[in-house]
């Protein structure tokens, strides 16, 4: 019962930090500057930026769905 607590919990901080990451990411931050503030390296920070890539890569606006 612990254990999963505890992994949910890590799973939750995961999540945290990579929001936080692209939080920064959207004020500016370097790649260099984000991975120290986060404890990780540029490099790292450079993977996770790949994958955050959103489907719609090219800039064009999501349709709304109201519409």
């Amino acid at each position: 019962m612990m254990e999963d607590t505890l992994k949910k919990i890590l799973t939750e901080l995961e999540m945290i930090r990579k929001i936080k990451m692209i939080e920064l990411a959207e004020r500016g931050y370097s790649q260099s500057k984000l991975g120290g503030a986060l404890g990780v390296s540029q490099a790292t920070i450079s993977r996770m930026m790949a994958v955050k890539k959103p489907s719609n890569a090219k800039g064009k606006k999501e349709p709304d769905s109201d519409e």
